[in-house]
């Protein structure tokens, strides 16, 4: 964690330091010298943490004393007690920025800065630490613990092998199938879930049968690259074990390749972590009669490997609940001649509940050695960069298997500075990537998706989140409290509040001035409604505040107060009770998101309309009205989403918003439809855009000559334009207010190659016919079409479709020539059917 702290300080603070020193003549050469430092321990550390993880309890007390040298003869003066440890140098360097000292301080500042990382410097090698890095380079690669788990994997005996029939009988059909070509079979998912134990179980089957000329197996992990990697596939050939292999890269590829040639071979690459592997190894592999198979946990690998081989990925899933459980009793009760007691049978149901079918946390409970779940998870965690391991701690805010929404996960990250900024994308869109990442690599689970199968909410199985749950306290990331009594650790800085926690006790030590150094503050689950006592004392005591988050809690009233969280940069009032956003809002010069969907502000204060970094503004009342847009609005020119606001009076003004992403409005006027086009011609990022006439007026955007590029999302009343027919990136489209013709959807399924979710309301026409290729990638259609007498679909369309549902299928299903694949549809979509309809009297915000 002190890595994190030392990045943020070297990204974050350092150049602030700078700017500051850039009038002191020798004092920005002195600052590049501790940056310099600064990064050099932060490759220490790396080190030291990836050590520590391995020897666990065992690790060096004095690197722990060298980070954090907590000095217990100083209990009034905790940081000078830290003076000659890495946390205390941080903490000179924060104290400098906040201090605001004068210019000609600066300099005296910096010296004594300079001398604590000197001392820190001496200390490391006066207790032989200098080959720390050295030492534990590649140490989680190569950990006698690590190693134990590979080689217990590939000795399981067969009846250890619950529940992997049908992924066994999946993966022989495709080694079975014996194409001509290359064939990759890459078996995906998080650590523990028996990866190697099934394919090694698959490879003795296939050595047996005699199917393949010659057989490899190996072990990749982290460490096995180029030289290594090959000298080992070669041994691994049964008649290669005794030829000499010490030679260099190029000619181990070569005698690779002339080996394999003219050969049917099955090779199997297992515990592989680098997307850039087979861009080597494929040099090697002849492309006809090969078949490799591969274990990873990110799915980047298998994908890595479609460019020059045919890939089948067999994404590996927890074991259901009666084979988790009859692994658990085969390895808790194996040495036991009597029938476990009831007790026992209850204590092993919750405990494998827990594991959430991860087969090598079963084992390891049932054979209490639970360190193994832990090294699983630890690994996984150490692979990640500085900024996801900060973003998959954020977790621990929130309660096991809270599943939290995409978008309110990421604008915390980015609020709290996890997310890094690049150029030429935005940070939502790095938080994207941040979050794909780590579901790719299994640590995070996605728990819903909407019907295009975009990621609507997200959570960590249980195991993981007592893993960071662990991680959070011992690096006092944050502080969550879920029950009475109530101690506040005035060292937090994020505080996370659940159900039942006593408002009286917090209301205490916000006034005894323990929360003051308290940055994020989170409230979930809470059933108690707010007391105005305690909303004062939080609002008057809280200073430092960047994120505040009371999404779905009973709060009332927002006070005046709010004004003095001059830092904040998230304020989250999603689906309370407030009424009205006070004045002093407009200070909040560094806000970045304010989210008041669902609540019942119908107005917002002018003085929004100074704050000049608002990126997200999500305002649409319980009543799904759209708050009034004022005169100003063209002042907030970093806004990225707006939703959804009434545009009836200042149209205008969007032009402004060059930076928009999203943009939802409602009650245009017909006569604003030519500056509506200007404004969203002016959008070159957008990628979702909502329009909805007032009453019955028809807005004709025939102006708009060149649409957004990257538009994904399509909400239209009244018209459809010919524009939206050249939208090439459209995934979902919905049509409200005005008649659909067959042409019309006929250009819609001829010219939108990638368009998943298809919406119309209504259908004009008799027939309704859709044509083999069209809507290749459709997964969503719903049209209503009361007038509708007949429907043809051709055999081949809608390959993809997974929800479908037309109103004429109820009343005439014999009036309808469908494929077999959208007639199974049916039945299990009336209900949802019904239930959109009912939805879609208005638009809505699904992102």
């Amino acid at each position: 964690m002190a890595e994190i702290a030392v990045n943020l300080v070297v990204d974050k603070l350092i150049p602030l330091l700078k700017s500051e020193a850039k009038l002191l003549s020798g004092a920005r050469g002195q600052i590049e010298s501790i940056s310099d430092d600064l990064r050099l321990m932060r490759a220490y550390l790396r080190d030291v943490d990836a050590k520590a993880e391995m020897e666990a309890d065992n690790s060096d007390q004095s690197r722990k004393e060298w980070v954090a040298n907590n000095d217990d003869d100083d209990h009034h003066n905790p940081r000078r007690g830290r003076r000659n440890a890495v946390a205390g140098v941080l903490c000179k360097i924060c104290d400098l920025l906040k201090s605001c000292v004068p210019r000609h301080e600066i300099a005296s500042e910096i010296g004594e800065i300079r001398e604590s990382i000197n001392r820190l410097k001496e200390a490391r090698q006066l207790y032989g630490d200098s080959n720390a890095a050295a030492e534990s380079s590649g140490g989680r690669s190569s950990s006698p613990q690590r190693h134990y788990l590979r080689l217990q994997a590939n000795f399981a005996e067969e009846e250890e092998l619950v529940g992997i029939e049908h992924a066994k009988k999946e993966l022989t059909n495709w080694l079975s199938e014996g194409a001509a070509g290359r064939t990759v079979i890459a078996v995906v998912g998080e650590g523990g879930l028996g990866k190697t134990t099934l394919v090694k179980n698959v490879y003795k089957q296939e050595q047996q049968n005699h199917r393949f000329d010659c057989y490899g197996w190996v072990d990749v992990s982290r460490s096995l690259k180029g030289v290594q990697l090959f000298k080992t596939l070669l041994r691994s050939f049964h008649d290669m074990k005794g030829s000499n292999v010490d030679k260099n890269l190029h000619a181990l590829i070569e005698d690779t390749r002339k080996y394999l040639e003219g050969k049917k071979y099955l090779i199997v690459l297992d515990d592989v972590w680098e997307t850039e592997l087979w861009g080597v190894v494929e040099l090697a592999l002849p492309k006809n009669n090969g078949m490799i198979m591969i274990t990873t946990r990110d799915t980047g690998v298998a994908d890595s490997c479609k460019v020059s081989a045919k890939v089948h990925t067999y994404p590996l899933k927890p074991l259901e609940l009666e084979n988790a459980l009859k692994l658990f009793h085969s390895k808790a009760f194996q040495s036991d001649s009597k029938n476990p007691s009831e007790e026992l049978m209850k204590l092993s149901e919750d405990f494998t509940k827990k594991c959430d079918g991860v087969p090598l946390a079963i084992v390891a409970i049932a054979s209490l050695l639970s360190t193994k779940k832990e090294r699983a998870l630890s690994e996984s965690y150490e692979d990640l960069s500085y900024h996801l391991k900060s973003c998959l701690l954020y977790f621990g805010l929130f309660p096991e298997q809270y599943a939290i929404k995409r978008g309110r996960l990421i604008n915390l990250w980015i609020a709290e500075g996890f997310v890094e900024c690049r150029e030429h994308q935005s940070q939502r869109e790095v938080g994207e990537e941040y979050l794909a990442e780590l579901i790719a690599r299994s640590l995070v689970k996605v728990a819903d998706v909407n019907t295009y199968g975009r990621v609507r909410k997200c959570r960590v199985h249980d195991l993981m989140h007592d893993f960071i749950v662990k991680k959070c306290e011992e690096f006092n990331f944050c502080q969550v409290k879920k029950g009475n009594p109530f101690y506040f650790d005035k060292w937090s800085r994020r505080l996370s509040i659940g159900t039942n926690v006593d408002f009286v006790d917090l209301r205490t030590s916000a006034d005894r001035n323990q929360c003051s150094l308290l940055r994020s503050f989170l409230l979930y689950n809470n059933e108690k409604k707010m007391i105005s006592t305690f909303v004062n004392s939080l609002f008057s005591k809280f200073k430092l505040l960047v994120t505040l988050d009371f999404e779905n809690i009973r709060l009332g009233h927002l006070p005046e107060t709010i004004g003095n969280f001059v830092h904040l940069k998230y304020l989250n009032l999603r689906d309370t009770n407030i009424e009205s956003i006070p004045k002093s809002i407009g200070k909040l010069r560094n806000l970045e998101t304010l989210d008041l969907k669902w609540t019942n502000v119908s107005d917002l204060p002018v003085e929004i309309y100074s704050l000049t970094k608002l990126c997200y503004l999500n305002v649409y009342t319980k009543a799904w009205e759209g708050v009034k847009l004022k005169r100003g609005i063209a002042n907030l020119t970093a806004l990225q989403k707006l939703a959804l606001v009434d545009a009836s009076d200042n149209v205008g003004e969007l032009k402004n918003l060059k930076q928009s992403r999203s943009l939802k409005i409602k009650n245009v006027v017909g006569k604003d439809g030519m500056w509506l086009c200007n404004a969203i011609e002016s959008m070159s990022n957008l990628c979702s855009l909502t329009i909805s006439a007032k009453n019955n007026e028809i807005l004709e955007l025939e102006s708009l000559t060149s649409p957004p590029p990257h538009l994904e999302r399509l909400y239209l009343e009244k018209k459809v334009t010919d524009w939206v027919f050249i939208l090439k990136n459209l995934i979902k489209l919905e049509l409200v207010g005005f008649k659909f013709t067959q042409d019309e959807l006929c250009l819609v399924g001829r010219y939108l190659p990638e368009l998943m979710l298809l919406y119309v309301r209504s259908f004009e026409g008799d027939e309704l016919n859709i044509q083999e290729g069209w809507f290749e990638k459709l997964q969503a259609l719903y049209i209503w079409a009361p007038t509708l007498k007949a429907i043809r679909i051709d055999a081949g369309s809608l390959p993809c479709l997974q929800h479908f549902s037309l109103p004429l299928w109820h009343r005439n299903p014999e009036a309808a020539q469908v494929p077999d694949h959208v007639r199974k549809l049916m039945p299990r979509n009336r209900q949802i059917l019904r239930n959109r309809y009912a939805e879609r009297q208005k638009p809505r915000d699904r992102d």
